[in-house]
């Protein structure tokens, strides 16, 4: 029964119902494919037009007016015509952002009061708790706010690479890339843990033969194949088991020159159980696997305990 503002989905069914109905990926696919001339022209022409809106505030004003709704008709779609939920306006959306932001905020775990209780599993289950839906209209609002996310790394994208975004949630990185920088020729792999929010980006994709959606499993700390141009990692390593595995992935996938795009918040730890203790524990050795293998092209990396900003790591 649909409740509207009790939406409490049974995330690993949905999930596993997905699996059956998506295309299998196709190797090599790229971006750019059948655009011509005209088209890359028409994508560069696009991008420069959402640019200068966005760097003149005016798309934010467009957005906060209700002027500008593609986005909601996109996550309208998914909510409606994907979950089977009951149709909804942009009002809506606003209370329900409300309503589910407050059931997130009354969440507790019990492997968070009791450290000998943390998993692999269990920090999976709470990340697929039917609670936390309020991620979705977060992170889906957020994202159209700032629909140039990749912009600022864009330079390290080299033409026709092959680029990963992991830990993607809703994809912020790869939609910008596939909707806005067509031109540039990209194969495209978001990888995350198999949630709410992958399954909303793996929907997104689902027509973009270019874009694979790769889910990584529980313990699983190298689920990428093949060889990469450009690793992001962004708002990600604080909800990680084991960040220094995780780099070493990185080190191992990434092309000689590569790039890797990433932040590293300080963080205490998610009385939510979706912050990891280990990630506040592994910090400094992980920073300094960074520091150690790779030349820090953009931003300022440091184990001095302070946060860091996305930033931009090159491979030695």
């Amino acid at each position: 029964m649909n409740h509207y503002d009790d939406f409490r989905p049974d995330v690993a069914q949905m999930l596993k119902e997905q699996d059956a109905k998506l295309r299998p990926p196709t190797p090599g696919a790229r971006s750019g494919a059948g655009l011509g001339p005209v088209g890359r022209l028409a994508s560069r022409a696009r991008l420069y037009g959402l640019g200068a809106l966005v760097k003149s505030g005016l798309h934010r004003r467009l957005m906060y007016a209700n002027l500008r709704l593609r986005w909601f008709l996109e996550f309208q779609r998914y909510w409606v015509g994907e979950l089977g939920n009951r149709p909804i306006q942009p009002h809506d959306f606003y209370f329900l952002h409300g309503v589910y932001r407050q059931r997130l905020q009354d969440m507790r775990f019990d492997h968070m009061s009791d450290p000998t209780l943390a998993s692999d599993d269990k920090h999976l289950e709470s990340w697929r708790d039917s609670r936390v839906v309020y991620h979705l209209f977060a992170h889906a609002y957020r994202q159209a706010l700032s629909p140039l996310r990749a912009h600022p790394f864009t330079k390290f994208v080299p033409r026709g690479g092959r680029v990963v975004e992991y830990g993607c949630g809703t994809a912020p990185i790869l939609t910008a890339l596939a909707r806005h920088y067509r031109h540039l020729d990209l194969e495209c792999v978001g990888a995350d843990i198999p949630h709410l929010l992958f399954h909303y980006a793996r929907w997104k994709f689902r027509a973009d033969d270019f874009v694979t959606m790769v889910p990584i499993e529980p313990n699983n700390d190298a689920p990428l194949q093949g060889r990469y141009d450009t690793v992001f990692c962004l708002e990600v390593f604080e909800h990680l088991p084991r960040p220094l595995a995780t780099l070493e992935h990185f080190y191992r996938v990434l092309k000689p020159g590569g790039h890797l795009v990433f932040d590293y918040i300080h963080s205490d730890g998610s009385p939510l159980g979706l912050d990891t203790a280990a990630a506040l524990r592994d910090r400094p050795a992980a920073l300094r696997f960074v520091l150690e293998h790779f030349d820090i092209v953009q931003g300022r990396v440091s184990t001095d305990g302070s946060n860091v900003e996305p930033s931009v790591a090159r491979m030695r």
